[in-house]
């Protein structure tokens, strides 16, 4: 579908935050007490432009209170009018707006990452704070399907696993990703109203609301794998292979990841089961070995993400190294912030700094 009028654009966006849960039920409209509060992360762009919309327009039905959240990555010329606009439109709307700064280059630098792993760490970080000192437990961000197709085939080409291959979550859990494991905070999560709707769509919505949105540069500059994956791979395989890979592959991203949670939550009872005493728990190297490769491999990433190692940083050639460091019994290896060793039938998972 090229385009949706804006009502039934909305509609959509409803109909799929029920779906998947993602707004709870119970919010009274007209209740100002138990009105269902979320933070808006907002770059002023299309995609953003177009979340910050449907929600305010669902606001009403849905008895939602709004808090826009912008984040200036201080990487260009002309960053501050971003949040300038997005500023004014949050005052146009009648919403309350927090925008932030951050030296992006300085930080991918300092944690030797990429600007867009650093931008990403900065902008979740920076949503997670404006959450937790305004009370919200819910953060929205503008993902589409156009962005679940991108990031399916990205990972896919970077030989990820299933739950990679997973791709972008309707909501998951959120903790301050810059933060000490101590002081990440949680009971965060974050929504993607947007997830099943295409980029065609939001552009559409957006001229039919009458809206400009902002457009970042970088979004185009072939140094971003991403850029080029969206600019230049996708299109390639629209003309010569399938005129529908991007419906086919965030279709694809949709199963997996439905697949994918029937596993997890499996490898969730398995983590239970292995793990052993206090403060720095310990994973049963027996109580693992038992455990079928690919079950164990799962629950050492659910192990590590929970010990404090970063998920997006996670590889499988980490994983690999992990499976086979519970198959010897003894010795050591090292995760993205993580020692694991093992010794005395116990695997450990400690952060290094």
């Amino acid at each position: 579908m090229a385009s949706l009028p804006p009502r039934e654009f909305t509609g959509a966006v409803r109909d799929w935050c029920a779906a998947h849960g993602l707004i709870p039920r119970d919010a009274a409209p007209g209740a100002a007490g138990r009105r269902t509060r979320i933070v808006v992360g907002v770059s002023g762009g299309p995609d953003s432009l177009a979340l910050l919309q449907a929600l305010h327009e669902l606001s009403g039905p849905l008895g939602l209170s709004l808090h826009v959240a912008h984040l200036d990555h201080g990487l260009r010329r002309g960053s501050a009018a971003d949040a300038a606009f997005t500023a004014a439109r949050a005052r146009a709307l009648g919403w309350p707006c927090t925008t932030g700064r951050t030296a992006v280059a300085a930080l991918a630098r300092r944690r030797r990452i990429s600007l867009e792993e650093a931008g990403r760490l900065a902008r979740y970080s920076f949503f997670h704070r404006v959450a937790t000192r305004g009370g919200y437990r819910l953060v929205a961000v503008g993902h589409t399907r156009d962005d679940q197709a991108e990031t399916v085939l990205m990972r896919l080409m970077r030989g990820a696993s299933m739950s990679g291959l997973a791709g972008i979550a309707p909501r998951r859990g959120l903790i301050d990703p810059l933060a000490r494991a101590a002081t990440r905070g949680s009971a965060v999560e974050v929504i993607r109203p947007l997830l099943a709707r295409s980029r065609g769509e939001v552009e559409a919505f957006l001229r039919l609301r009458r809206l400009t949105p902002r457009r970042d540069p970088s979004n185009t500059c072939p140094d971003f794998l991403r850029n080029r994956i969206r600019r230049e791979l996708i299109p390639y395989l629209e003309r010569r292979y399938n005129p529908a890979v991007r419906a086919a592959l965030a279709r694809a991203g949709e199963v997996l990841a439905e697949e994918d949670g029937l596993l997890e939550a499996g490898a969730l009872a398995a983590l239970k089961r292995v793990t052993r005493g206090r403060g720095v728990p310990g994973l049963d190297l027996r109580g693992l070995a038992r455990l079928p490769v690919a079950t164990r491999r799962r629950v050492l990433r659910l192990a590590a993400v929970g010990a404090g190692t970063d998920l997006n940083r996670l590889t499988q050639p980490h994983l690999d190294a992990l499976v086979r460091l519970t198959g010897a019994g003894a010795g050591e290896t090292h995760l993205p912030g993580l020692r694991a060793t093992a010794g005395g039938r116990v695997l450990r998972l400690r952060r290094v700094h």
